[in-house]
């Protein structure tokens, strides 16, 4: 049974439970006007990507979320409170909020876009203007392309050139590094990488190559050396100082054996070496 107390309270409680949902509904309606005024005042300012991206620039927003608000989509109140706070400290607009006036930037996007683009167009060069910026080369292109794209500038990238299956291997035989082809070519590692893919070049051969390569250089080590005495050292003399050492140490494990080495070139501890053994004699003789 209901007493009239009771009454009371739940007359209240419902009162209390409207009063609430008002309040909710005007202050919805609130951030919807203000969200509204916002599309409203943003619509007038961007109209082009590059507005977009220099008013998201100074409102220290993402593009993204500027793009949002101008076409009613909801974001963030956390978004909408730095939209109205940056509005209110009249960053990048004036007093009616239409016109954008010279505000400090916040993290000078269109800006820095800009220098990498004046320093390219004065360098010609990917690698250079990372160089001179702290940037990666894959960095620098794809600022570019970012400016480009948005209409701040335009941006050509040069043609890589296409190097031939012939002109790939004879260049991995000499440098012996994938990066070191890329660079003696101006291109990058990666366009590289699809070239050797795109002629068919296998890990295979590249190992090939790279051990011919080493080989010719021990070799040469060896031959300078060898040069040096005026006949081919034995094994003891090959471990006299560190870099004989070392060179020993390259022999084994490119021929597998010094042995090997040996008999593949048909090379005799103590045997002359060719066209040094004249003067290696008149050295010792003391002439």
């Amino acid at each position: 049974m209901l007493t009239a107390s009771t009454s009371v309270i739940r007359s209240k409680s419902g009162a209390l439970t409207v009063q609430s949902r008002r309040s909710n509904l005007a202050r919805q309606t609130q951030i919807k006007r203000e969200e509204a005024s916002h599309a409203l005042g943003l619509k007038e300012l961007v109209t082009n990507k590059v507005e977009l991206w220099k008013v998201s620039d100074r409102l220290n927003v993402n593009p993204s979320t500027i793009q949002k608000i101008i076409e009613g989509s909801p974001v963030s109140r956390s978004v909408t409170k730095k939209i109205e706070a940056a509005l209110q400290e009249g960053r990048g607009f004036d007093g009616g909020g239409k016109t954008r006036v010279d505000y400090p930037s916040n993290h000078s996007s269109v800006e820095r876009l800009m220098e990498v683009y004046d320093l390219y167009e004065a360098e010609k060069s990917l690698r250079t203007v990372g160089e001179q910026l702290g940037l990666s080369r894959e960095r620098v292109r794809q600022l570019l392309e970012k400016g480009s794209e948005i209409g701040l500038f335009k941006y050509r990238p040069a043609k890589a050139p296409l190097l031939s299956r012939e002109k790939i291997l004879k260049d991995y035989g000499r440098f012996l590094k994938r990066s070191e082809v890329a660079k003696a070519n101006r291109i990058s590692t990666n366009y590289l990488s699809k070239l050797i893919e795109l002629h068919e070049i296998t890990k295979s051969d590249l190992n090939g190559i790279r051990m011919e390569g080493w080989k010719r250089r021990c070799l040469k080590q060896y031959q300078a050396f060898a040069g040096k005495l005026g006949y081919h050292p034995t094994t003891t003399e090959l471990q006299q100082s560190k870099v004989n050492r070392s060179l020993a140490f390259k022999i084994r494990r490119l021929w597998g054996s010094l042995e090997t080495f040996r008999s593949e070139l048909n090379l005799v501890p103590g045997m002359p070496v060719e066209g040094r053994s004249r003067e290696r004699k008149a050295v010792l003789a003391g002439v």
